[in-house]
């Protein structure tokens, strides 16, 4: 998926501007290295060379500049669709050109970006022409860290490239955590040319034209600049920087809160939230939620989402929201793993929809693509879900989330989506689910049918309760109705319930039914049970009374 690149007329520090002499020297440099590479005339179609310069806060200038050794020709070179981009012809002349669908060259959609399709002429057999724009999130930074992202790189196949990153003085970039990503393979920098702050990438050959290029780096100044950002029950700790990004989060979590209640039939007390910049390993990690024992901590978003299709990060921030209404509904993420991702997907994404972001629509085209290959991979066998508990880490996570969506998602089909699961949570309030049968159970009542057979055809294994469901109800309710004064029977009652669901779980179905109809008995036995017991309390009571005034003794005296 492509990236979304903003315009902004901001200006580069003086400290960035004292470093374009150095980037001359390294251009200039450059043009010796062709030769190494084999970007010489009469070798190579041309060649195109690639510029970024970032200053502190991540803005970024773009120059691309072509080159080709022979007399006539054409090419083409992606520019940015909705941002401006300007084009100069250094020598020779562009006899003809045109703006083309990115697809029809590549195979690929790239929804940020059009082609420029060009025909030129140079006598001299030294034809030069350069595209420069400039993109705002090239970099993404959250002192000390930072990512560097590149706008797509792409040209027609069959021409050389160089690639060149100048950071600000100060900055410190490792070459272990810089690539430049093709089609078919990945590359490293140069390790003669580059630097701290200073990225050269030389090395790529004319078979790739799809470049993206990726590297992490740190900040000179250690500590962001912080600003607490306040609405309703949500706190963001934003970066200055993006502090319109925070805004437009809270502004969402806000007009979705409300709904969220119904949904989920439960309040939140406060959340934090806050962007991260993810490391070289979890680029693509939309956000997260830690988990301390029951209790969920701040929502964590990935700040690099921000430049994709709206609806990406909103997607993603609302996916985390749903975890703090699920573990506040009773649903614990260390029991139910697979339940607390899938819905926090399934109901994230048909928030997304129903808000009508453009990116939502391609999230759930790449989940039933997610789902076609899952069905061909695994079938139905699904079991996995139910053996992976949090906090072991699924070995396959994009499969396991797949999977997980697949299931919420199409249980809800039929029982009227969303409303299904409000039904869910309405009959789960108050009540210890702590199993996947007892959760297959409500599930079954909210669908006002018995969905078990459907989570055993995925390889869930587990009892169907809701064929028991009037003996169940018939213990919750008769249990429910005991007063509270008629103790320890109350108690014993509820213990014989919790020890029949227990042995649900345990596909002990014998057990369980002894023990419902135990509970039962009691409960409807309490006050009696209750009255006797404090008869025999009190009737003990006075005999110790009587003994201990000695009227038992005297009664003896007078019947030697």
């Amino acid at each position: 998926m492509e990236m979304k690149s903003y315009l902004r007329s901001k200006p580069f520090s003086f400290e960035v501007l004292r470093t374009v002499f150095f980037l001359f020297v390294i251009y200039a440099l450059a043009s010796n290295i062709d030769a190494s590479r084999g970007i010489t005339p009469g070798q190579a179609a041309g060649s195109f060379s690639y510029e970024f310069i970032v200053n502190e806060d991540g803005f970024t200038g773009v120059r691309v500049n072509y080159r080709s050794y022979e007399e006539n020709g054409s090419s083409w070179v992606l520019v940015p669709k909705f941002s401006e981009w300007t084009n100069r012809t250094v020598n020779g002349e562009i006899t003809n050109w045109s703006l083309c669908d990115s697809e029809n060259l590549t195979g690929v959609q790239f929804y940020f970006y059009e082609a420029l399709c060009f025909s030129f002429k140079s006598p001299g057999a030294s034809f030069e022409m350069n595209v420069q724009f400039n993109f705002s999130t090239a970099a993404m930074i959250i002192e000390p860290n930072g990512i560097f992202y590149s706008p797509q790189i792409g040209f027609e196949k069959g021409n050389g490239l160089e690639a060149r990153v100048l950071f600000p003085l100060g900055f410190e970039t490792n070459a272990g955590e810089s690539v430049a990503s093709g089609n078919l393979a990945s590359y490293r920098p140069s390790s003669i040319f580059s630097n701290s702050n200073y990225v050269l990438f030389n090395s790529i050959p004319d078979t790739e034209n799809m470049i993206r290029i990726e590297i992490w780096f740190k900040t000179p100044n250690k500590t962001p600049e912080i600003t607490t950002i306040k609405e309703g029950i949500f706190t963001f700790q934003a970066v200055k920087r993006y502090e319109n990004y925070a805004h437009e989060i809270l502004e969402l979590y806000n007009k979705t809160y409300g709904g969220y209640v119904n949904l989920f039939n439960v309040t939140l007390q406060s959340a934090t939230v806050q962007f991260f910049v993810p490391d070289f390993n979890s680029l693509d990690v939309l956000g997260y939620v830690p988990f301390h024992g029951e209790k969920l901590g701040e929502i964590n978003i990935n700040i690099f989402y921000t430049r994709w299709v709206t609806g990406y990060i909103e997607y993603g921030a609302l996916h985390e929201l749903v975890h703090h209404f699920l573990s506040r509904a009773g649903i614990s993420p260390n029991t139910f793993l697979w339940f607390h991702e899938g819905m926090a997907q399934y109901v994230s994404l048909e928030t997304a929809n129903n808000l009508g972001y453009e990116g939502a629509a391609m999230i759930k085209q790449d989940y039933e693509d997610g789902v076609t290959q899952l069905k061909q991979r695994v079938g139905d066998d699904l079991g996995f879900l139910k053996a992976n508990q949090y906090p072991q880490q699924p070995e396959e996570v994009g499969l396991y989330y797949i999977a997980a969506y697949y299931v919420i998602s199409r249980l809800a089909e039929p029982h009227g989506g969303l409303e299904y699961y409000a039904r869910f949570f309405e009959l789960v309030k108050g009540a210890k689910v702590d199993d996947t049968a007892m959760l297959g159970y409500y599930l079954s009542l909210a669908a006002n049918e018995t969905v078990v057979p459907r989570l055993n055809s995925w390889g869930f294994g587990i009892l169907d309760l809701y064929t028991y469901s009037n003996l169940i109800d018939k213990a919750e309710t008769t249990i429910n109705e005991v007063n509270p004064i008629y103790q320890p029977y109350k108690f014993l009652a509820e213990l014989l319930y919790q020890q029949a669901l227990s042995n649900a779980g345990k596909n002990d179905t014998r057990t369980m039914q002894a023990y419902l109809v135990a509970a039962i008995l009691i409960a409807r036995l309490a006050p009696l049970l209750t009255l006797l017991t404090f008869s025999a309390i009190l009737f003990g009571a006075i005999l110790l009374v009587l003994r201990k005034e000695g009227v038992f003794k005297n009664y003896q005296d007078l019947n030697p």
